[in-house]
């Protein structure tokens, strides 16, 4: 007996040694590292792609060697992150381009200082999730379920891309994709409902929001049971304005003022400056097919009521230059901002979840009407409004 507890003693001081000795890796405190080793990772780069500093869609590379991979970047505040793995079996690929699905991503949380290492490996998905961090280890979590769920739901819809739609099987999958993405949208509520700490939680119910995955009620009610010790991380911020933008861009309510240099011409604009004439405000960008394609009518209706309706438009997604180009090319001359500013980001704080949105504003300020997605009503109120 007495000999087995010696061994079992210089076991777990063994143990213990071996723990303390493993080397700490170490990350500078304006950067971060994610690191993997993951069978069917089968690529020479995986990519990523991001906005730099001045706005600009910057492309870089992570490379692989026998399906591991190290990549350190600098990072000023927390960040969620995807990497493309560039591995044929997870392009949704159809006659017309791909899917960009969640499930074939790479997707993690980065903060300045954290070292993140994946595990699993890739199918035709990417079964693999982040851990190192408790953002990441959350995220893993609810990732892991739903993931393979989503894969499920796309490689249905590439299945249905290949019938008639008169095929019985046709309205088979339908259901089917509807049932398993219903299913994902509760887990995802349930996952941020019960993790009231969680920072995955609140970049979760923020891209909820984005996507309108959530309804309005649900995230005001789930947001206001989240921990107070979140506030100041980026996305609980992103969620507190958006569900303030919820509140203060009811139709009746004034719209929020707010001033912004970020525009052509570098001089501040003041939406209260435009009071005393009613206003189309108009979120857009060049990417956006629909916004493009309502632009024309924007001009039209500016000339048309021009003694009694002023134009704003707000981009988002683009830089000042690629902005300007394109409405010098067009010949488009209203006024225009950034959406986001140094100080702001007005897609957070007007709750703008869907491109092109467009408010009317009477003269004082105070929201007529609300549009999102398609938006050719807008002018039909306008002309209700101002004829």
């Amino acid at each position: 007996m007495k000999n087995l507890l010696q061994k079992t003693t210089s076991l777990l001081v063994l143990t213990a040694v071996l723990f303390a000795c493993k080397p700490e890796v170490k990350v500078a405190p304006d950067s971060f590292t994610v690191t993997g080793t993951i069978e069917g990772l089968d690529t020479e780069y995986m990519s990523r792609s991001y906005k730099d500093a001045e706005g600009n869609r910057v492309s870089d590379s992570i490379f692989v060697e026998n399906g591991k991979f190290t990549y350190t970047a600098k990072i000023s505040e927390p960040e969620f992150i995807v990497f493309w793995p560039n591995v044929e079996n997870t392009i949704k690929r159809t006659d017309r381009g791909y899917y960009p699905a969640k499930s074939s991503q790479f997707a993690f949380l980065a903060a300045p200082g954290d070292y993140i290492e994946f595990k699993g490996e890739v199918t035709d998905f990417v079964d693999a999730y982040p851990t190192g961090t408790p953002a990441n280890d959350d995220l893993a979590s609810i990732n892991s379920k739903i993931f393979p769920l989503l894969n499920q739901a796309v490689n249905m819809q590439l299945e249905q891309n290949k019938l008639e739609d008169t095929d019985p099987r046709y309205q088979v999958l339908t259901d089917s994709m509807n049932l398993l993405n219903e299913k994902v949208d509760e887990m995802k509520k349930e996952f941020v409902a019960s993790n009231p700490k969680s920072e995955a939680a609140a970049w979760y119910l923020s891209d909820m929001m984005v996507r309108s995955q959530v309804s309005q009620d649900e995230a005001i009610k789930i947001f206001k049971s989240f921990d107070k010790g979140l506030a100041g991380y980026t996305y609980y911020e992103a969620v507190a304005q958006r569900v303030e933008g919820i509140e203060s861009t009811m139709e009746g309510k004034i719209i929020p003022n707010f001033t912004s240099n970020a525009t052509p011409n570098g001089e501040t604009f003041e939406l209260y400056s435009l009071k005393g004439k009613y206003v189309l405000v108009d979120f857009w960008g060049t990417w956006c097919a629909p916004c493009i394609a309502e632009m024309p009518t924007v001009k039209e209706y500016q000339e048309k009521y021009k003694d009694q309706l002023v134009i704003l438009g707000i981009n988002s997604g683009d830089s000042m230059e690629k902005m300007v180009q394109f409405l010098d090319k067009y010949d488009y001359d209203w006024q225009q901002v950034l959406a986001q500013n140094e100080t702001e980001d007005l897609v957070l704080k007007l709750n703008v979840a869907g491109f092109p949105t467009k408010f009317i504003l009477d003269p004082e300020g105070k929201i007529i009407k609300r549009f999102v997605g398609s938006t050719e009503e807008a002018f039909d109120v306008l002309d209700e409004i101002l004829e």
